[in-house]
């Protein structure tokens, strides 16, 4: 019986050997034919809730402050002082007059542009690339749910535009935009505030669901302060947004703060988390019954480890415990987090495994073990000399732990790390050395010579989707969330600014790093059992990047003269991805 199996496989192996022997024959050469043109899928129209998130404004208004005063603004740089209270008119003037912020462009203009349907000429699909086959059926073991969050990610001051107008007050990043550029300024950017419709057009004719964008605090709130007048003109405007987006079948995700912060009120103040509770009710309140998905602060462990972190843990709480216990809210909260995976130089050696784990705990434990955990900061942080951040409270650790309904955050790289020449230790020591408090050096390339992964534009110097696994891992394992949403993920291709519009488009460098990221992404699901709820690619368009316009994350294309936005293949090839992959099990 063993032979006669032998012998049926070695006959077996040999037909497969020879129906893989290639048949060498001439033929007649002809062209091929015209490909048939694949046009984009919209979106269904419009999005329905099959129950609201919270009740609606007209009775979630009541559990705001009933002396709460809804005004409007209107900047005249040259008005002067009047007795108009400490939130009237010309203390409104004031707010901008001591910010001292000039821009070098305005914008080119006011009032939001009346949407028009995307020509079918630009949804015709490029041509496709024979490493990603159009239609090939695919095992159920890389499906995706069908509830997968899955598109594109913005921050209002890297598009919006128009900073001085509708009432908005001055925010800590508007003297990065007023600085003279190359391009136009933060002032006036992709003018995405008053071109918000057309926007959401684009975004559903190619039929992206889901769309996370900012709300800039000092919009909602000139004054910051808990107390000061609403701005209801802000109020109006990102309702309107939120109403167009579902109407044209797109789900919103807010952030509630991205980076954008009053200049009167930092992370470092003791009563931020009441300044910050008083301006996201206004819009939970008034959005709350929308919005399924809302995110209370960006990336805050890119701010110094200090005290300020525990103060963003307290405020994100009380958010938090309003939305759920006062508003009732259904829906789900987080928070955004920064983090761009070390993995040891060498993994064999203890020394850089150590440097490694250090410089996630720095990056991540600090706010997310009393988040997910409810366990104090690591002690690699609080035992390291000088820094300044106390460990939590009983009290403090009860009042923050479980307060997250899954894990967001923005992976965009990784990169090795090892210890200092010096050692760890010593360097901690040490609160003038360049590398405290961390105390761990980091490189892209490897031992064996060899860069991690593909140059980009500076300050995002290589991509390596091959770390997307274990940085998936790391965090499923680690802190043990219910699920985990990677909210920003990009590439800015290197030597954007000197190709032309037609090369800029046609971004397969793009297109091939998002499809490694969600094959990667996929493993992680089938293969390492993690519970990856979402992707949203950064971003919507090319950005301002804190100053500048080379770095071009953007699926889309800006002429900053025109305003015409373009797609980019990347973004065809993205949809692509998902049609193929969500909700085929």
């Amino acid at each position: 019986m063993d032979i006669f199996i032998i012998l049926l496989s070695l006959l077996s192996s040999e037909a497969v050997k020879a129906r893989h022997v290639p048949h060498h024959h001439y033929s007649t050469f002809t062209y091929p034919p015209k490909t048939t043109e694949r046009y984009a899928t919209p979106l269904n129209s419009p999005l329905t809730f099959a129950t609201p998130f919270a009740e609606p404004f007209s009775k979630a208004s009541s559990l705001l402050d009933p002396d709460m005063t809804y005004t409007t603004y209107s900047l005249n740089p040259d008005a002067t002082s009047t007795q108009d209270g400490p939130y009237g008119q010309s203390a409104y003037a004031s707010l901008w007059a001591n910010a001292s912020i000039t821009y070098s462009d305005h914008p080119p203009f006011t009032t939001t542009v009346s949407p028009t349907p995307v020509p079918s000429s630009e949804l015709v699909f490029p041509p496709a690339l024979p490493v990603i086959p159009v239609g090939r059926p695919h095992p159920s073991k890389q499906s995706l749910p069908k509830n997968f969050i899955w598109g594109v990610s913005s921050s209002a001051w890297q598009i919006e535009g128009g900073l001085k107008l509708e009432g908005r007050g001055p925010s800590v990043l508007d003297m990065t935009g007023a600085l003279p550029s190359t391009d136009n300024s933060s002032n006036v950017n992709a003018m995405f505030y008053y071109m918000y419709k057309q926007d959401i057009e684009r975004l559903a004719a190619i039929g992206i669901p889901y769309f996370s964008f900012s709300i800039p605090w000092t919009r909602i709130v000139p004054f910051a302060v808990a107390g000061s007048p609403v701005n209801k003109q802000a109020l109006d405007h990102y309702e309107d947004l939120i109403d167009t987006a579902i109407a044209h079948g797109i789900t919103p995700i807010v952030t509630i703060l991205h980076f954008d912060l009053p200049m009167s009120v930092l992370y470092t103040n003791d009563d931020f988390s009441e300044h910050f509770l008083y301006y996201a009710k206004q819009l939970m309140a008034r959005f709350g019954d929308r919005v399924p998905y809302w995110v209370t602060v960006n990336e805050p462990n890119m701010q110094p480890v200090d005290n300020g972190l525990t103060n963003i843990l307290t405020a994100h709480a009380k958010v938090y415990d309003w939305y759920k216990n006062e508003l009732k809210g259904t829906g789900k909260v987080t928070m955004k987090f920064a983090n761009n995976l070390a993995v040891p130089l060498d993994p064999s050696n203890s020394a850089d495994v150590t440097a490694a784990r250090r410089y996630q705990e720095f990056d991540l434990g600090v706010m997310n073990n009393p988040l997910f955990l409810g366990k104090q900061i690591p002690k690699s942080v609080l035992n390291t000399p000088s820094i300044k951040i106390d460990p939590l409270t009983k009290e403090q650790l009860e009042r923050v732990g479980g307060k997250i309904d899954f894990f967001s955050f923005d992976p965009y790289t990784a990169q090795y790390v090892t210890p200092p020449p010096e050692g760890i230790d010593a360097c901690a020591a040490n609160s003038s050395n360049p590398l405290w408090p961390k105390c761990v050096e980091t490189t892209f390339v490897g031992k064996d010579g060899w860069l991690m992964g593909d140059s980009s534009t500076a300050g995002f110097n290589t991509l390596a989707p091959q770390y997307v696994r274990s940085q998936l891992g790391y965090l499923w394992n680690t802190f043990r969330p219910k699920g985990i949403l990677v909210a920003e993920y990009g590439f800015p291709s290197a030597g954007d600014t000197v190709r032309s519009l037609d090369q800029q488009r046609y971004d397969l460098e793009r297109t091939l790093y998002y499809q490694a990221f969600l094959i990667e992404t996929l493993k992680a699901i089938h293969e390492d059992g993690v519970n990856v709820i979402g992707a949203l690619a950064w971003s919507i368009m090319d950005t301002n990047e804190f100053g500048s316009f080379d770095s071009r994350f953007g699926l889309q294309t800006v002429n900053h003269t025109t305003f015409k936005r373009m797609y980019k293949r990347s973004l065809f090839d993205y949809v692509d991805f998902f049609h193929r992959h969500v909700g085929r099990s």
